[in-house]
């Protein structure tokens, strides 16, 4: 993928925005109950969005920030920040029902605080929300807030200590902790919180937050396809340009909260396939080259096989556009991996051209496990005008001539096997707001539904794996919502 065709890398100065506090001395008897569970998922970019662990982002791209060596003072060095598409939204549930006959005696007591606040001049804002449930879910009274100033024109976060506390109310079965994050125009301002914690007591010890369970169905096969730079509202709804496209989300289940996490294109590939952005900024084919586990190691290591099908690639494992002039390497991000390009002979065995692929669906057994189908630069969108309606209409042609086949193929008509078709990024930097649609076979996958729960490529590299029993490759996919709706049970 020429760097001269990207979207550029969005410059954002001064993304200052911070949330979550790691683990600090708790309490005498309690225990911080709001804390990051695992920092290893910060990034130190302003243009990347990432999971938060332990916290379930209910709306836009929020991004856990490691934090600069002169914040290394502060109480906390991980902050999240709003990201940066804008405004973010996160949640962290906390169960107290073996707490219930405490509670009911008013024994216990709760603190919340932490240090909020906001950078640039657009109105940012940090909001920290404290809602006791009773045991069907309701909201008893009162309802804590803390809220930090708004942002000035200050390049460096306003910070302002703020806490609240209080006895648990009798009935509370059920904490809910949100977040909000707001930042009206990214470019201009962000709001920041840091060294959040929630503390009960005497002597209540909470449970660690884990992973988010998935309940995802066990599948045969999975197969990939990100096409590129089309925003959801340019696909989705235009059943002129992109009938067959918007056919497939009737058949199926189309995710309409679903986020890249980066522009430009290649983070987001990489993203899905070992759980990172992996890089920097505009970086592209043959200049990343990364020692990361990926899915194909993962893939490796259960026993299960695994390609993936480049249009335009000819001969396995071809590097040059000898065959197709809009062929780029990376329109499938294993090239990216040392351990892939640098070992001619397992190149060779998983990067194939899509031509490879009717040979290979001739018969289940012959069918990858996970198998990662890529159009060239012309046909997933990019060159043929970034989700223009020229663009949609080649998108669309592609992927007819491409699924029909595989929908009548051995695998999925007596096995089951899962589509996920996405789109790397959006064509605009503005919210990274992009379509992704879920087909299954054997009445796997829901029909006709659409889901506005928040999703994004780290999502779709947790689902990919517990579809396939695989483990989990950083805390990014570890602690990511996995697409559980989109399945029928």
């Amino acid at each position: 993928m020429p760097l001269h065709d990207k979207v550029d890398v969005r410059r954002l100065a001064a993304v200052a925005l911070v949330v979550v506090a790691m683990a600090a001395p708790a309490v005498a008897g309690a225990r911080n109950a709001i804390g990051i569970v695992d920092v290893s998922a910060c990034t130190r970019d302003p243009a990347a969005s990432t999971t938060v662990p332990g916290w379930i982002t209910i709306a836009g791209s929020p991004s856990l920030r490691c934090a600069t060596p002169a914040a290394a003072g502060a109480a906390d060095p991980v902050r999240i920040v709003s990201g940066p598409y804008g405004s973010s939204t996160l949640e962290r549930r906390i169960d107290l029902r073996r707490f219930a006959t405490r509670i009911d005696r008013g024994r216990i007591r709760y603190r919340l605080s932490g240090r909020l606040g906001a950078t640039g001049a657009a109105g940012a804002r940090a909001e920290l929300a404290l809602t006791f449930l009773d045991g069907a879910g309701r909201a008893l009274r009162p309802r804590p807030r803390l809220q930090g100033p708004t942002a000035s024109s200050a390049q460096t976060p306003r910070l302002a200590a703020r806490r609240v506390a209080g006895v648990l109310p009798r009935g509370t079965r059920a904490l809910r902790v949100v977040l909000h994050l707001v930042s009206p125009n990214a470019a201009q301002g962000s709001a920041t919180a840091q060294d959040l914690r929630l503390t009960l007591r005497p002597r209540v010890r909470l449970a660690r937050a884990t992973p988010p369970r998935a309940r995802v169905p066990h599948f045969d096969h999975v197969f990939l396809i990100m096409m590129e730079n089309t925003s959801y509202g340019e696909v989705i709804g235009d059943r002129r340009d992109a009938p067959y496209i918007n056919a497939l989300a009737r058949r199926g289940v189309l995710l309409a909260n679903y986020r890249a996490v980066y522009h430009p294109s290649d983070e987001n590939y990489l993203a899905i396939a070992s759980g990172s952005a992996g890089v920097r900024g505009p970086v592209y084919f043959p200049h990343i080259h990364i020692a990361a586990r990926h899915l194909g190691d993962v893939l490796e290591a259960a026993g299960l096989s695994w390609k993936a099908y480049e249009q335009g690639m000819g001969t396995p494992c071809n590097m040059t556009t000898m065959f197709d002039k809009y062929y780029e390497p990376d329109d499938a991000p294993f090239v990216n991996y040392a351990n892939v390009i640098d070992d001619a002979a397992r190149c060779r065995a998983h990067l194939v051209d899509t031509q490879q692929l009717a040979v290979d669906l001739a018969s289940a057994a012959t069918t990858p496990n996970f198998a990662w189908i890529a159009a060239d630069d012309y046909d997933d969108g990019e060159d043929a005008g970034n989700g223009s309606p020229h663009s949609l209409e080649v998108q669309d042609r592609w992927l007819r001539r491409t699924l029909e086949p595989l929908f009548a193929s051995p695998a999925w008509r007596t096995q089951r096997s899962l589509l996920i078709l996405t789109w790397d990024e959006s064509s605009t930097t503005r919210t990274n707001h992009v379509a992704t649609i879920l087909l299954g076979s054997r009445a796997t996958v829901r029909r006709g539904v659409v889901s506005h729960v928040r999703y994004d490529h780290y999502s779709t590299a947790r689902t990919i794996e517990a579809a396939l029993g695989l483990p989990s490759l950083t805390a990014n996919d570890a602690y990511a919502r996995p697409i559980d709706d989109a399945f029928a049970r």
